[in-house]
């Protein structure tokens, strides 16, 4: 199946999916080679879930932009302008739900 990553209400909802396993299991892999600048990426679980909150979501973000900046792979850098479109919908926002997570989804 692969991975895929996905935005959830705390009740199990998914409110939001990307599924370019191939693009995401790239940008983690990525990130894997080099922990100390993607300490968050780097930890992502290709096997099992890998649960993000709104707070390390916005730290998260920071290091997809930096992936994004510094890739010259096309795919790597689509899955991190995605994956920053997906952690938009934690921030806070009006008539929006707190309690959201994202949740990178092992294959």
């Amino acid at each position: 199946m692969g991975m895929s990553v996905q935005v959830r209400e705390y009740s199990g909802v998914v409110v939001e999916q990307l599924t370019d396993a191939a693009s995401i299991a790239s940008l983690c892999s990525l990130a894997a080679s080099e922990p100390s600048r993607y300490p968050l990426l780097s930890g992502v679980d290709p096997y099992d879930d890998t649960w993000f909150n709104s707070r390390q979501t916005a730290r998260l973000a920071t290091e997809l932009q930096s992936i994004i900046e510094r890739s010259k792979d096309d795919r790597v850098r689509a899955a991190g302008q995605a994956i920053l479109q997906l952690a938009s919908l934690l921030e806070i926002a009006p008539r929006r739900p707190h309690h959201r997570q994202l949740l990178f989804n092992g294959d």
